[in-house]
């Protein structure tokens, strides 16, 4: 369900299964802008939006973040509404041929209009007097409004945390300049092939990463990610995800340092998923690691390293995507990762035991599908 859409017009599972309404219903306030259905959200009422909420949260010590669709919704572009700090009218700024290809909800600003900046600041203020956190923005795929909405949410008095679903012709550079993080290729889900396809992505755009700038392959689909209603399979599921495709899925986005976001529900998660998640030494490879890298690709030979800050020891991340049952081997060189010495110390980190002393290399057994995550040390 839509936290701003009448649920009485639209569910979460009409979003699902594809029956959107033409022109869905939201609630609006009077200057246009989303706000909560009191129905669904009771602490909304009287005008706090999800203050009320976004402040249980923060006594948790979590933090609150939402979704958000480019664009002004189409309701407010129709009735000509007000635009808070402007003497234009929303009218005057939607663009009805420049709506999501997707989704029939919202229509484009146009930002070259009189009023398109102070809505979108509008909007990011509210969310700010709210004490929102994080903020997703889906089909950001229109280069001036991703910039009038990082203006807005730089003016908006709150520090909150940009994540945009952009399109490809949009060069990362500039994302980088409008956004904390950028989510890279399609919708990702428990399918074999499409973790397949991360790996070319996240060997693109991994040169883009840094304290600040974080490019993503999406949400990781694990755990229980079917609940009443789900996408890609039943809808009571646990991840499809063998447990040696878990090790790759993980390794991959653990060594490449992409945003560990859990897009399953916690309290159901099986414990094969949360041994995996709680592996603080594999978990070390996101938080630590420098420079992470493709090294390796031939068939279905794929390697990654990375660096440690203040150490020669090195990471690295082997993965067999053969789907033959046989397990093959994969031989990693120590000039591969940038070692100068012979002998090295090499701890697999999902089995949590250190694998002894290795000469000039290191070898790997691994089964379809599966991969393994190292670090490697001087030998002691």
């Amino acid at each position: 369900m839509l936290w701003y859409g009448d649920e009485k017009a639209i569910s979460f599972e009409d979003f699902v299964q594809e029956r959107i309404p033409t022109k869905p219903k939201y609630f609006l306030d009077k200057y246009g802008r989303l706000i909560p259905s009191e129905e669904r959200f009771p602490s909304s009422a009287g005008g706090k939006g999800l203050k009320s909420l976004a402040d249980y949260c923060h006594n948790l010590g979590l933090k609150l973040g939402i979704h958000m669709m480019r664009g002004i919704p189409w309701e407010a572009a129709e009735k000509d509404m007000e635009i808070l700090g402007s003497t234009a009218r929303a009218k005057s700024i939607g663009q009805p041929n420049k709506a999501c290809d997707w989704y029939d909800g919202f229509y484009g600003v146009d930002m070259s209009k009189p009023g398109a900046q102070e809505y979108y600041n509008s909007v990011y203020k509210l969310y700010a007097e709210w004490g929102i956190d994080y903020i997703k923005a889906d089909d950001m795929v229109v280069a001036e409004e991703l910039e009038g909405t990082s203006k807005a949410i730089r003016s908006s008095g709150r520090k909150m945390l940009y994540s945009v679903v952009p399109a490809d012709d949009i060069l990362l550079d500039f994302i980088k300049k409008n956004a904390h993080m950028a989510r890279t290729g399609f919708d990702f889900w428990d399918v074999w092939q499409m973790l397949k396809v991360g790996f070319p992505v996240a060997k693109k755009v991994v040169k883009y990463t840094e304290p600040g700038f974080w490019p993503d392959l999406d949400m990781l689909p694990i755990g229980k990610i079917g609940k009443k209603i789900s996408y890609k399979g039943p809808h009571e599921r646990i991840s499809n995800f063998t447990k040696p495709e878990l090790h790759n899925l993980l390794s991959l986005w653990y060594i490449s340092k992409m945003p560990l976001m859990i897009g399953g529900y916690l309290p159901e998660t099986d414990k094969t998923t949360l041994d995996l998640i709680t592996n603080e030494e594999a978990l070390a490879v996101n938080k630590t690691c420098i420079n992470p890298r493709q090294i390796k690709f031939r068939n279905a030979h794929i390697a990654w390293a990375a660096d440690i800050p203040n150490s020669d020891d090195k990471y690295i991340a082997i993965f067999n995507m053969w789907e033959s049952i046989e397990p093959i081997t994969h031989n990693i060189t120590w000039s591969q990762l940038g070692l100068k010495g012979e002998n090295y110390a090499v701890c697999d980190l999902w089995a949590k035991k250190d694998l002894g002393n290795f000469k000039g290399q290191f070898t790997a057994k691994l089964n379809a599908h599966d991969a393994g995550l190292f670090r490697v040390s001087a030998s002691k």
